[in-house]
């Protein structure tokens, strides 16, 4: 399949998963605990010759999508942004960028588990930390904060390898 029909195939399914799936989920009280958030995903997995204006521009569309319904004015289209913005010096946790082929799209399959969880887990555990700060707005509850950063990051990465074993296959 044609790449570009494979990231419209994938823009539209992660934004259909997360507004239809993840955020309907109810778990009562809970439910502050359980709030992962997977759009990251999709830009953090793009080729690495994706240029940046072309990575900030899905990414700004991505956000606003999700702000749209998840009526959260702003706040993930500014984190997805800053994620797409800072992917090359998450990239760099893990090895070096000549490490990787520059056409090489970044899943567990192509990096392996281990660099996967690094990466991935690094850049959205990011994203949830700042996103519940953003949200509250203040430093009180801190461990409460990093604790729901930590179950969403652990939850997504889990739901995220999950897809991959379903939509993308071992070559």
């Amino acid at each position: 399949m044609n790449l570009d029909y494979k990231n419209i195939l994938w823009f539209l399914g992660i934004i259909f998963i997360q507004i239809f799936f993840i955020d309907a989920l109810d778990f009562g009280k809970l439910s502050s605990f359980f709030s992962p958030v997977i759009i990251s995903f999709f830009v953090l997995k793009q080729r690495l010759n994706t240029s940046m204006f072309q990575l900030l521009i899905t990414a700004f569309f991505l956000g606003i999508i999700i702000d749209i319904f998840r009526n959260s004015l702003g706040l993930n289209t500014a984190i997805i942004l800053l994620v797409a913005y800072l992917k090359p010096t998450f990239l760099y946790f893990i090895s070096s960028n000549e490490d990787f082929e520059k056409e090489l799209e970044l899943n567990m399959f192509n990096i392996g588990i281990v660099r996967f969880l690094l990466f991935f887990g690094v850049s959205i555990f990011f994203y949830h930390q700042l996103f519940f700060l953003l949200e509250q707005f203040s430093f009180q509850n801190f461990f409460s904060l990093f604790l729901k950063s930590l179950i969403n990051t652990i939850v997504a990465l889990l739901f995220l390898i999950f897809l991959q074993y379903i939509f993308i296959y071992k070559k």
